[in-house]
């Protein structure tokens, strides 16, 4: 046998790899609908979020929260007006989730964008320069949870009384209880403790 001669198996071994197709990622399958249609333009311009089509006139993203504004601008494209923005405190995981709930008046579709940030740090840019409404929305979660949106002017007390402003009472470690007889005294027995379920 000659022995510059590669032997048969590496050959085809060599074969194998230059004639490998690159493989896709696993991508999830969307519908042939207006709804899979939005979903599919979005994630082609933005590839780090996520998306889905829940139902019909529903669509659910989920995006990283450095990524979040520009998401949004993208987002504003189609889905011009913003709904809603909020919170849901995941105590033990020690973040929230803010959700932000857009509508298509082009298309009537209603998309659901999800992002993270951790409880100790909790800080979101604004998005008043895409939706000016954003100012009411994010005021009320940053009284309520202690979100920061920065950028946004009028952070401050909104709708709780100002000796209430900084308890963040939304917050699942919030402890309604103390608050209320710290403010009303220890006689305060409107609420039988023992007799109370606290669900976290």
């Amino acid at each position: 046998m000659d022995m510059n001669e590669k032997p048969k198996v590496e050959e085809k071994v060599e074969e194998k790899v230059e004639n490998a197709q690159p493989v896709e990622e696993n991508k999830p399958e969307l519908p042939d609908t207006t709804e899979g249609k939005l979903v599919e333009v979005l994630l082609e311009k933005a590839p780090y979020a996520e998306g889905e089509v829940i139902r019909k006139r529903r669509v659910k993203f989920t995006v990283p929260a450095e990524r979040i504004h520009e998401f949004l601008e993208l987002a504003s494209e189609k889905f011009e007006m913003l709904m809603q923005i909020s919170v849901v405190d995941w105590l033990k995981e020690g973040q929230f989730e803010v959700n932000y709930q857009l509508w298509s008046l082009s298309e009537s579709v209603h998309a659901f964008v999800k992002t993270r940030i951790p409880r100790d740090d909790a800080k979101l840019p604004t998005v008043m320069d895409i939706w000016p409404v954003a100012e009411t929305y994010e005021r009320e979660a940053h009284e309520f949870f202690g979100i920061i949106f920065e950028g946004n002017p009028r952070l401050g007390p909104f709708i709780l009384e100002p000796r209430e402003y900084e308890k963040h009472p939304l917050r699942k470690d919030f402890n309604t209880l103390s608050y209320a007889k710290t403010i009303y005294g220890e006689d305060f027995d409107r609420f039988d403790e023992s007799k109370t379920n606290y669900v976290i």
